[in-house]
């Protein structure tokens, strides 16, 4: 047996059970889904905050969404936060009318210094600051929900008494092959975050679609430690909620809880997405995702480098190949019929033969850019 094959055996076995971990997790949250506890009479009043930049095609129908929520219009608030937006976003927010929205400018509190610089942390601590609320509840401003969001959320909370819960954001619907690729991805993505967290080791989250407990946020200091980088600011927070309360992160395997967010439509944009959010993964305080992600980073890159050996004039070099690329294929697609079936794409499984290629170019891609940390975003560009 050639060293080659036995390596790629020995990383083949251990990414099925990887693959079979998730699996199993995801499973494991209908359950959760269904435990039912004694709740209060009383329903907690919620801040949703808004942190936005640049949202002015979508900002209004987003106020618009969350003002039609089934849960009682008087025990909620929406804060939007603008930061430094170049385009009509503050005033179009102001311009929806509600007794219940307050439309914050973060020039206000920070003058010119921050225009330059992401202020995400910055725009939700500001927002946080003047919530009312004792749980918290963020989104997108590119973002949608149905009417029973922020209810399911809620309900959820207190069924559980996590101290931070996280829900699924999908994908819009797919026009073309960029954003069908994109569904796919995201959908995976929520399997693998609602699998580990089943499982008690939370791996990601999404800011467009969190809840948390305001008294959480403050006891960890909220972005405290990480606000030097530019991104993370749901990971981070979700990482420290954890250490400082072990078993009380949840996620919210629910239809109604489902936020959906804008594809990006062009290529240049969905790699800036993308080198963003890897470029915070060196900075992970736990790590054991930052062993995840490295062995799944090590993976794609062995079936790349099995490619030019498949070709080499000695028996059966093609098989290291066959067995690395296989594995993935089977056990990708094994996960991703429960996660594509609950979230009502599995259509997206016909396509995942041909995606299953580019996507392992594309995560040795953006691991290697990642690392980097240079890409612009929002018009700004960070390095």
């Amino acid at each position: 047996m050639s060293p080659f094959l036995i390596v790629s055996i020995v990383f083949s076995v251990l990414y099925a059970w990887l693959i079979l971990y998730f699996l199993v997790g995801w499973i494991k949250l209908k359950g959760i889904m269904e435990e039912k506890q004694a709740k209060s009479t009383t329903l907690p009043f919620v801040s949703i905050i808004v942190p936005v930049r640049n949202e002015s095609e979508h900002i209004q129908d987003c106020l618009r969404a969350i003002l039609s929520q089934t849960y009682p219009h008087h025990l909620y608030e929406v804060i939007v936060v603008d930061d430094y937006s170049t385009d009509p976003t503050y005033r179009l927010a102001r311009e929806v009318e509600a007794d219940n929205i307050t439309v914050l400018d973060l020039s206000k509190y920070f003058g010119d210094a921050s225009e330059k610089i992401p202020n995400k942390k910055k725009a939700l601590t500001i927002g946080i600051k003047n919530a009312k609320g004792q749980l918290i509840v963020t989104t997108d401003g590119d973002c949608l929900m149905s009417e029973q969001w922020l209810e399911t959320m809620v309900n959820f909370y207190r069924d559980h008494k996590y101290k931070f819960i996280t829900g699924p954001v999908l994908l819009r619907p797919a026009k073309n092959l960029l954003t069908l690729f994109q569904q796919i991805d995201v959908i995976s993505l929520l399997g693998i975050t609602g699998g580990t967290i089943a499982n008690g080791s939370p791996t990601m989250c999404n800011g467009a679609n969190l809840l948390y407990e305001k008294k959480a946020f403050l006891e960890v200091d909220g972005y405290k430690g990480n606000t030097d980088i530019p991104t993370g600011d749901d990971i981070f927070l979700m990482q420290k909620i954890e250490m400082a309360h072990p078993d009380s992160i949840g996620f919210v395997r629910s239809m109604d809880a489902c936020v959906y967010s804008q594809p990006e439509q062009r290529f240049s944009d969905f790699l800036a997405q993308r080198v963003r959010w890897t470029s915070k993964s060196t900075a992970f305080q736990k790590k054991s995702v930052t062993l995840i992600l490295t062995f799944a980073y090590l993976f794609n890159l062995l079936i790349l480098v099995f490619i030019p050996i498949a070709f080499q004039p000695f028996e059966m070099a093609w098989l290291p190949l066959v067995v690395a690329f296989g594995t993935k294929l089977f056990f990708d697609f094994i996960f991703n019929i429960g996660a594509t079936g609950f979230f009502k794409r599995r259509i997206l499984l016909l396509l995942l033969p041909v995606f299953e290629p580019l996507h392992i170019i594309y995560i040795v891609c953006i691991g290697v850019l990642g690392l980097s940390g240079k890409y612009t975003w929002k018009e700004r560009k960070i390095s």
